[in-house]
């Protein structure tokens, strides 16, 4: 019996490396429209990441499978799908680097999947008993990057489209920031596990807040949360290290 209930969590799960691929898959097509909606799908696809876990605990089906699984998802939807959106957006049109045939943006882009991997190997081994994370999680690094290609089609209420579009100068060193973030000692909430942990009615009001955010501000809403997200592990992680030395004394 307990087998056949981890099917429904097991399957959010594999809907989140679904998505993850079929993203990889739009962002081939090359042309702005569809990477812009690959963007789009690796934020759906954190629904699924967040719900399958809710539902693992709420059905009493937890596993180390369905932790494997979860991971093996994540890298795929957070790692190597944000990655490639990445090169499809803006590294690919980066200089030749002189050696193989390839340009510079092809050396640069593994770094965020390299960069993933190691993370959710690093969560799986350290276990999730912290209250908060060690190093920015791969969902938030990967929606933050798969977001910026899909800003100059999204909409904001009395505004419209705003034209803009990332200078590539600016892109490669946040690309390279984020990815780094994922594997530093930076420490980040459990925002969603702390919604989760709060019960169903919580993950609804969080849900219904979310899909109006989306259909409101589209990826705009996405891209700010995610920005502010990243600013404040940053941001505290400053406070706590520089201003008041606590990470000197804990090592």
């Amino acid at each position: 019996m307990t087998e056949k209930r981890a099917i429904i969590p097991n399957t959010f799960t594999m809907t989140n490396m679904v998505l993850g691929f079929i993203a990889i898959i739009m962002a081939s097509r090359g042309n702005p429209e569809s990477i812009a909606i690959a963007g789009v799908l690796v934020f759906v696809a954190s629904f699924f990441d967040f719900i399958d876990g809710a539902t693992a605990r709420a059905l009493k089906v937890t596993s180390p499978i369905g932790i494997q699984l979860d991971s093996l998802a994540d890298e795929i939807a957070y790692g190597i799908a944000p990655g490639f959106i990445a090169y499809q957006a803006y590294l690919s049109k980066m200089p030749d680097a002189g050696f193989l045939g390839l340009n510079w943006g092809m050396i640069i882009a593994p770094i965020f999947p390299i960069c993933a991997t190691y993370r959710l190997a690093k969560f799986n081994i350290e276990g999730s008993g912290k209250k908060g994370f060690t190093g920015l999680p791969s969902p938030a690094a990967g929606i933050f990057i798969a977001s910026i290609p899909a800003l100059p089609f999204s909409r904001i209420p009395f505004i419209g489209k705003i034209n803009f579009q990332f200078p590539i100068e600016l892109f490669v060193p946040i690309f390279a920031i984020v990815a780094l973030l994922m594997v530093s000692e930076v420490d980040y909430m459990k925002l969603f596990s702390d919604i989760a942990s709060k019960g169903k009615a919580a993950i609804m009001i969080t849900t219904v807040i979310n899909i109006l955010l989306l259909y409101y501000f589209n990826m705009w809403s996405v891209f700010a949360f995610t920005s502010l997200y990243i600013m404040a592990g940053i941001v505290f992680y400053i406070y706590r290290c520089i201003w008041k030395k606590e990470c000197s004394e804990e090592s």
